[in-house]
């Protein structure tokens, strides 16, 4: 078995102040400051003739198109295979827009920086490996709650559902060199960075941020990578919008992953493994072409009278994320054909006994978890928000519950079409066969 070797680096990519941030379509103007800093950090890993990049970012998450194009700049600069390259965005709602939500403002000079940084944080990890050892430990916390509140008239709201489905894991991924100096601490633990709401406008990290930072400072040396999982119907809890309550649950989430971090057993010999899988997930059929038509020309004659009367800014209404859905729903219609589904990238990284799959969306904590039941790992982490953000990925059930991820998300912020039931088996599935292939 080949030694290991590993290095990390890390890039500053705090956007300016001004920047229109991401997460919440409330909000009507840019950053008005700066609270604390935003980094894409990279650890690489290589076994013999293989090796591995995973990137964390302190983003909402990244474009299809993005992706591809840091892979190929990263594969460019340091010869790391584009489809080894790991990119997992925290989902902080207090980053930069990037693209991936619709009208939210982003500034595609700033995208193309922030791409060339994280390849550069790539290329410098990579030219940077020494010998290296790696251990993996778990712990256990709570700082999130299921969110999907069933009302007293059945339907589901974004709130507190204690009894709902959770994953309270945190995973950590340790990596020494040889010398005993460390590296690298890669947590993983599935919350929807939500802490400061959409009345903030100060650019944050969110907990993730005070978490890595609480890492940073117990264990001098170590990189500290925070990987979300999947999130999609998990809400951190309490709901406090306060950098204080961004702290509190940041340190939490910190302090276990450092308790689990001391109990490591390291290993200077290692598999390194990495396969791409693809999900299809189909779709639901888009709405009729006459009433999209006629839904579009109403809102769009409302908005104006609005703008009109002085009751709404020419922003807000050159931004409103319904009628921008309204108006791809009629492109999508002149197209000569219509899809039925979406490809899914699920990628899996295997070191040693341990796997990391990747979903590229806001995938449901049930997914993850079946995931992780059906794969041959004895420690698999389950990531979304990875490798781009497709939207929200639920479970079968929650198109019968209803409920803001699969009824109106899609028209705000993701995307034409809405994921539809049996995405949840094709998901499942391709993880399921891309930690197999890793094993």
């Amino acid at each position: 078995m080949p030694p290991l070797t590993a290095a990390a680096a890390k890039a500053n990519i705090t956007p300016y102040v001004g920047v229109s941030l991401s997460g919440f379509g409330g909000r009507d103007h840019g950053a008005e400051g700066i609270h604390d800093e935003l980094w894409a950090k990279a650890l690489v890993l290589e076994t013999g003739d293989t090796r591995v990049a995973v990137v964390s970012c302190d983003l909402i998450g990244l474009t299809l198109d993005s992706v591809a194009r840091i892979r190929q700049r990263a594969e460019a600069m340091c010869g790391i295979p584009g489809d080894h390259v790991v990119l997992a965005a925290t989902h902080t709602h207090s980053g930069p827009a990037m693209g991936c939500l619709r009208l939210l403002g982003q500034d595609p000079a700033w995208v193309e920086v922030v791409e060339r940084k994280i390849a550069g944080a790539v290329a410098e990890a990579n030219r940077n490996l020494v010998a290296a050892t790696v251990g993996v430990g778990c712990g256990e916390v709570q700082i999130g709650i299921n969110r999907r509140e069933r009302q007293p008239d059945g339907t589901i709201r974004l709130g507190r559902n204690p009894g709902g489905p959770l994953d309270t894991t945190v995973g950590v991924l340790r990596v020494d060199a040889a010398s005993g100096e460390p590296i690298a601490a890669l947590i993983h633990h599935p919350c929807h960075p939500v802490v400061l709401g959409g009345n903030n406008y100060l650019i944050s990290a969110d907990f993730p941020g005070r978490a890595t930072a609480f890492v940073e400072r117990a264990l001098p040396g170590v990189t500290a990578l925070f990987v979300n999982g999947c999130a999609g119907n998990i809400n951190s809890d309490p709901f406090g919008h306060t950098f204080e309550a961004a702290e509190r649950l940041g340190a939490t989430l910190g302090a276990e992953a450092v308790k689990a971090y001391h109990g490591i057993e390291l290993a200077d010999e290692t598999t390194l493994r990495c396969a791409t899988e693809w999900a299809d997930a189909p779709l639901q059929p888009l709405p009729p072409r006459a009433g999209t038509q006629s839904l579009f020309d109403s809102r769009r004659q409302a908005l104006d009278a609005e703008v009109a009367a002085g009751r709404l800014s020419p922003l807000k209404c050159d931004t409103d994320h319904v009628l921008g859905w309204l108006g791809d729903v009629l492109t999508e219609w002149d197209k000569p054909r219509q899809q039925t589904t979406r490809r899914l990238e699920v990628q899996a990284v295997a070191v040693g006994d341990t796997a990391f799959v990747t979903t590229p969306g806001e995938t449901f904590v049930e997914i993850g978890q079946a995931i992780a039941a059906g794969s041959p790992f004895p420690h698999t982490f389950v990531t979304g928000y990875t490798n781009g953000v497709v939207g929200y990925i639920p479970v079968d059930t929650a198109f019968e519950e209803g409920g803001y991820e699969v009824e109106s998300a899609y028209q705000f912020y993701y995307g034409t079409y809405s994921l539809a039931p049996g995405t949840e088996a094709a998901v499942a599935a391709a993880g399921i066969r891309a930690a197999a292939a890793v094993r």
